[in-house]
């Protein structure tokens, strides 16, 4: 099994030097990948980096952009991949996002992992675990301009226009919401067709758009059954997937109750008892023993949100995560 981790780019704690240290010590500690979450507008009641308490001195509401932010640390490292865990697809422009992805994979070396979303769609139809960030959604879909009744169409042919743009020397694509012809578009990336795509979700569409594309799959939040049935899903319409990779908040201390207690605020509001169910939360060898059930259950990378009170504490528990939980996985 792999792993990944979720840079420190967003709420109090996000900001230059907790990335670039926080992308070296995951590279030099070898996980597979870094990974950044995406938000244009965010109001910060949710929580994506850090903790309730964290030792952060920027604004709650920053998040840094992704695919800038990955050319920084590009440079910053050598080796590490570089994961959008998630792009909202949606709310991006397709033949700028191609381009961007393209350049990324070059300067990088061919380091990009492109996992994408949809989003929330602002409504009642949201999974209520998730009412906070549904609430931010519907004003960053509707001051982005993104219809959400039809963002689930428009994601498909954005990621088919994507592979033209990639893989095509003179790209055209006409479908019913994305429509260019004979376009330029250089350089094309480093990765032979494109960077690995990741389609985020647990909805039967998501499974859908997983098998029809014959991309990876990126489960949010699933407990291992239904990492299980979600594979099941896709081996119905015959399809297996490269990669699962789950994508989970995760706390790491000496007792369960301590690390149960530093994810208190948004995280326990919204999942509850859920909490440990659905994320790793707990002491070393209860989250070891978690990971085994998920490697047991078709995850082939685990991608960690870390819950910090600061970088410091946030780099040992990477150490002791490589150390004392990765070994035995």
């Amino acid at each position: 099994m792999k792993f990944s981790v979720a840079l420190p780019q967003s709420n109090r704690v996000g900001d230059t030097a907790a990335i670039r240290d926080v992308a070296q010590a995951a590279e030099e500690l070898g996980f597979w990948a870094v990974s950044m979450h995406d938000h244009i507008v965010f109001d910060g009641m949710w929580l994506g980096c850090g903790a309730e308490d964290d030792e952060g001195r920027s604004d709650r509401r920053t998040v840094f952009e992704q695919l800038t932010t990955f050319g920084y640390v590009a440079g910053t490292t050598s080796t590490i991949r570089l994961m959008t865990s998630v792009m909202l697809l949606p709310a991006r422009e397709t033949i700028l996002a191609a381009k961007q992805v393209a350049t990324l994979d070059q300067l990088s070396g061919g380091r990009m992992v492109v996992g994408v979303g949809v989003g929330l769609s602002g409504t009642d139809r949201d999974p209520q675990v998730l009412e906070t960030l549904s609430r931010n959604a519907a004003v960053e879909m509707a001051a982005l301009g993104v219809d959400v009744t039809s963002r689930g169409r428009l994601a498909d042919e954005q990621l088919a226009a994507l592979r033209r743009i990639w893989t095509d020397d003179t790209a055209s694509y006409d479908g019913e919401l994305i429509r260019f012809n004979g376009i330029d578009v250089f350089p094309k990336p480093a990765q032979a067709g494109g960077p690995p795509i990741l389609i985020a979700g647990n909805t039967p569409a998501a499974l859908r758009r997983t098998a029809r594309g014959g991309y990876s799959w990126l489960p949010n939040h699933a407990t291992p059954a239904e990492v299980v049935g979600g594979l099941a899903s896709l081996a119905e319409l015959g399809y297996r997937p490269p990669e699962c990779v789950l994508n989970v908040f995760w706390r790491m201390d000496d007792t369960a109750a301590a690390a149960r207690a530093a994810c208190r605020g948004t995280l326990e509001d919204s999942f509850g008892d859920h909490l440990p169910v659905r994320n790793l939360v707990g002491t070393p060898d209860e989250i070891a023993a978690r990971c085994q059930e998920y490697r047991d259950a078709g995850a082939s990378v685990i991608d960690v949100k870390p819950v910090f009170r600061s970088v410091k504490e946030l780099i040992g528990m990477l150490e002791t995560f490589m150390t004392e939980v990765a070994p035995t996985v």
